[in-house]
């Protein structure tokens, strides 16, 4: 099982990259971050729906052609998913806060992805 410091560590990384508006900025830029969490996930029990939708988000983001409405719907799909997943978390240390966080920051791009 991944610590509470990877745990918060992975989760930066992510909003990092989630909130990353630069130039230089690509949705290629998460595919590393998103194989840190698959490696994780596939470890976690409770994890398994959540570890298949990221695996189509990173499918779909090594695609030559992404397919915004698509990469939209997984993107909410893996927010509700991560929704779920934090109030499995309990409510002792900040985990699932974190987890709320990047649901909510996962929505919002997909909401940004739907109207492009």
């Amino acid at each position: 099982m991944i610590s509470h410091e990877q745990s918060t560590e992975l989760l930066d990384a992510t909003m990092s990259v989630l909130e990353d508006s630069t130039a230089e900025s690509t949705p290629q830029s998460g595919k590393g971050i998103i194989d840190k969490w698959l490696v994780e996930l596939r470890k976690t029990e409770n994890a398994t729906e959540i570890a298949d939708t990221l695996e189509h988000v990173k499918t779909q983001l090594e695609s030559d052609q992404i397919n915004s409405e698509e990469l939209s719907g997984l993107l909410s799909t893996l927010a509700t998913q991560t929704t779920e997943f934090s109030t499995l978390m309990g409510s002792e240390g900040d985990i699932a806060p974190r987890l709320e966080g990047l649901a909510s920051s996962l929505r919002t791009m997909a909401g940004q992805l739907s109207h492009s």
